[in-house]
């Protein structure tokens, strides 16, 4: 899938990644919300699409996940045959609840989550690496993009907001009219909606080439494969 040049990254409202003890209350508030009476959050729909594109996890590859909330995407992917996986996330809440749903699903033996910033612990290196609905948290993606591609040993996989055309525009506004109200909702910061051919330029650069893409709605999803030696 192609798409036109983008503008400039652009600031949107998500919530940009720092160590802002704030961001951490926000994520485990939701988490409380929505793991209420012993309930977890079901997988996204945006992330059941990356998980359609990222295909079988033939030859029980290791998985990192950067920002894995409450480990549906983690989970179901480990569930399909991945060896082992890492997830992490700033929330202490969501990290609970990630491991809450490996213990349900009886894979809790193969996974590891942990609270950290993506961006700023070291990244266990692992066969697939996953980016999902995390980009937009960061208003500097170059650091937590370049860390994710050294740790992809063969496949780097990212969701975004769509940056081009009406649907970006309209995307951006939107947002904009929510972060207004932000204060009053608790929301913890501003976030950012990139450049998408900047991003995928950058991850060329480090030696990763694009597999396959869609746009889902107003999402772009990629998948990313690294070169042969």
């Amino acid at each position: 899938m192609t798409q036109p040049k983008e503008a400039s990254a652009a600031r949107d409202a998500c919530c940009e990644t720092t160590a802002d003890p704030r961001i951490a209350r926000h994520f485990d508030r939701r988490a409380r919300e929505s793991t209420a009476k012993g309930k977890l959050p079901p997988l996204h729909a945006v992330s059941a699409r990356l998980l359609a594109a990222l295909g079988t996890p033939d030859g029980n590859p290791t998985l990192l996940e950067v920002g894995c909330g409450s480990g549906a995407l983690t989970v179901d992917i480990l569930t399909r045959g991945a060896s082992h996986a890492t997830g992490i996330d700033l929330s202490p809440g969501s990290i609970e609840a990630a491991r809450h749903r490996a213990a349900r699903a009886g894979v809790a033996d193969r996974a590891r989550f942990d609270v950290g910033d993506g961006a700023h612990v070291p990244l266990e290196p692992s066969d697939w690496v996953v980016l999902d609905r995390v980009l937009c948290c960061y208003h500097d993606i170059d650091g937590l993009l370049d860390a994710a591609a050294a740790a992809a040993r063969a496949r780097l996989a990212f969701t975004v907001p769509i940056s081009w055309g009406w649907r970006g525009a309209a995307t951006r506004l939107l947002l904009r009219l929510e972060a207004m109200t932000a204060p009053l909702r608790g929301r913890p910061c501003p976030g950012y909606v990139h450049d998408i051919g900047r991003i995928e330029d950058r991850l060329r650069r480090l030696d990763l080439r694009r597999s396959r893409s869609e746009r889902v709605g107003f999402w772009y999803v990629a998948v990313f494969d690294r070169s042969p030696a």
